[in-house]
């Protein structure tokens, strides 16, 4: 059976095994991958989803989708944000405004 699944970061697929197929009574009923999209450390959970499919040719197909969402959203408010200081926006020039004349006596000139 040809591999019809395009391997994508964070999905994968698991191909089921009719029993004539596998080689012992051990042998696993579905055989596939994942190709992950984020790093996990040793003793991390992987979470996944799974969706059962059929192929063009009528086997059985799981379909697998690394669920990373809650890692995404622990990295991302994790990661160091700008930061403004108090006086943001404080520190323009006054606006000019027409016709507002300032005469001075005391210019030199």
């Amino acid at each position: 059976m040809a591999n019809q699944h395009i391997p994508r970061p964070g999905t994968g697929v698991a191909y089921f095994e009719p029993p004539e197929k596998r080689r012992s009574d051990k042998a696993p009923d579905y055989q596939g991958f994942i190709t992950l999209e984020m790093d996990y450390a040793a003793g991390e959970k992987l979470k996944f989803g799974i969706w059962e499919k059929q192929t063009q040719m009528g086997y059985s197909l799981l379909s697998i989708k690394e669920d990373n969402y809650s890692k995404k959203k622990a990295l991302e408010n994790n990661q160091p944000r700008e930061v403004h200081p108090r006086t943001y926006g404080l520190n323009k020039p006054a606006p000019m405004h027409r016709n507002i004349r300032v005469e001075d006596d005391d210019v030199p000139f």
